[in-house]
């Protein structure tokens, strides 16, 4: 892909809820039309991860990553990861994702999400490919950041790791950044209330981020509220610009760029 369109590092177009109905055929030329270029669809389980694959066949621009979100393994065993272990050798495959830890819902599978985190990890490390990390806790709380730096510290070999959707402090990027994980910035940075966020963001080297939309779901200010679509990421792109005082099209540079060296894709 061109270095002057924007990678988009985590997308589920094969969701099933608020995509249902849509075209993605339609919904990728538009954002081709907005200086996107290629996609990650990141998947929540098995089916979201068979129909990632299917899209990454379908169209050449969008790539695959599979995984079970840490909000559904309450809905499987560990026999899971034989057909995930299977997915994960397709050609399209670039990332294992979305897994980690979330707490913002219930505590009381914290033990099981955190053996599949295990897993997930094991899996990236044996296909070579980048880990897509979800963290999300309550409120104002960072023991789910807590937990998941301490079980990549405390393993011998650590896969290549993205943080997917960062909306810590600037304390927690460093310390991801210190492991050698890259940032995943998405359209809560546009957020008038993200001043945390966005604080964080004029910390980290350009070098180390990466945008992402995460749509259908966190769509960019004006729209927020709305249903999140491809080409809305450029909004995103905008706002990162702006808190670094540089131009739009060095942050899509430098991002591609980045995208391209971590996933190793052309």
């Amino acid at each position: 892909m061109q270095n002057d369109k924007i990678f988009d590092a985590h997308i589920h177009l094969n969701d099933d809820y608020k995509y249902q109905d849509i075209n993605i055929k339609q919904v990728l030329n538009e954002a081709y039309q907005n200086h996107v270029g290629a996609w990650l669809c990141a998947s929540y389980d098995l089916t979201s991860s068979k129909k990632a694959i299917e899209l990454s066949e379908e169209f050449d621009d969008v790539y695959a990553a599979v995984a079970i979100h840490p909000n559904n393994v309450s809905s499987y065993d560990d026999l899971v990861f034989e057909q995930l272990d299977q997915l994960a050798k397709h050609k399209k495959v670039i990332s294992i994702g979305e897994t980690g830890l979330d707490y913002f819902y219930s505590r009381k599978n914290i033990a099981k999400q955190k053996d599949f985190f295990k897993k997930h990890i094991q899996l990236a490390i044996k296909h070579n490919k980048v880990l897509q990390i979800h963290i999300r806790d309550e409120k104002n709380l960072y023991s789910a950041y807590d937990d998941v730096i301490e079980i990549i510290k405390g393993l011998d070999h650590v896969a290549k790791v993205v943080v997917h959707c960062f909306s810590a402090n600037e304390e927690y990027a460093k310390k991801f950044l210190d492991l050698g994980c890259y940032i995943n910035i998405g359209g809560a940075v546009t957020f008038q209330n993200a001043k945390t966020l966005q604080h964080a963001v004029k910390a980290i080297p350009l070098d180390r981020l990466l945008l992402e939309t995460d749509a259908p779901y966190l769509t960019p200010h004006p729209f927020r509220g709305q249903i999140n679509f491809p080409k809305f990421i450029y909004l995103t792109a905008l706002k990162v610009a702006e808190l670094k005082g540089i131009s739009v099209e060095q942050v899509i540079k430098q991002t591609t760029l980045n995208a391209k060296k971590l996933f190793i894709i052309d």
